[in-house]
């Protein structure tokens, strides 16, 4: 199971990848944004 957003209704929703026509069980909407975490990274230049 992966963590989206509804790019809709924003709502939090949980697929398994393998799952073929994901659909948000909210609103509809097909369309979904994978949840990241919001860390920064850090490089290093030489």
């Amino acid at each position: 199971m992966t963590g989206y957003k509804c790019g809709l209704c924003k709502k939090p929703v949980q697929f398994d990848v393998k799952n073929i026509g994901m659909q948000c069980p909210y609103c509809g909407s097909k369309v979904f944004y994978k949840e990241r975490p919001t860390v920064a990274k850090r490089i290093q230049t030489k």
